[in-house]
């Protein structure tokens, strides 16, 4: 911490924000090639006297939402080793659809144009939510997952340190309700690896 004649303060420890706990503390990122394939898993029977039950032992709340992935950059490595991930609520006065649109076309864009995005982003996914597998007040309310993947922890860092990455969430911050959304850095553990290299996604 620098004061503002750039010199280290003498009390670091007085300055420290308040810790906030985000809603969210981490996500499985499952990917299906339909909607029916998805029903299939989610329906079995040993699905939910296994995997629901457990997840109840160790988790506060859990989400199941259906959404549409959008591949902006593509993975090259297939295992990238940590994302940043962001998670919006759209600003009231726009609809889903129209916060949805705006965020695939314009500004994911902004984002793949940047120059710190091309220098460090290994991957940017968009998961755009259009459904839930259960009843989730919660859940329901979140518009959009912004992914971007990255070869280290370091990399994450300088990007957010950009001027770059300012300019991207002043530009986000258009369209999304700041007060709500959130981000953190998460490490990947990838359980099944993709058998085929990815291709960006055609929008629609």
């Amino acid at each position: 911490m620098i004061d503002d004649h750039n010199r280290l303060v003498a009390d670091p420890a007085a300055r420290v924000p308040v810790y906030h706990r985000l809603s969210w503390d981490g996500f499985a990122y499952i990917a299906y090639n339909s909607v029916d394939d998805t029903e299939q898993t989610l329906t079995q029977e040993q699905y939910a006297k296994r995997i629901i039950a457990d997840e109840q032992t160790v988790f506060r709340k859990v989400t199941r939402q259906l959404a549409r992935e959008f591949i902006i950059i593509p993975s090259a490595r297939h295992r990238d080793p940590f994302s940043l991930v962001k998670i919006h609520y759209r600003q009231p006065a726009l609809s889903r659809e129209a916060f949805q649109h705006q965020w695939l076309h314009d500004h994911a864009d902004l984002v793949a144009s940047m120059d710190a995005t091309k220098k460090y982003v290994s991957r940017y996914a968009q998961l755009h939510p259009f459904d839930l597998t259960q009843e989730d007040p919660e859940g329901e309310k979140i518009d959009g997952i912004t992914v971007l993947s990255f070869a280290s922890l370091n990399d994450v860092e300088d990007y957010i340190c950009t001027r770059d990455w300012a300019h991207i969430e002043a530009a986000e911050h258009t369209i999304i309700d700041s007060e709500r959304s959130e981000f953190w850095t998460a490490v990947n553990y990838n359980v099944i690896n993709r058998l085929s290299s990815e291709k960006v996604t055609k929008k629609t």
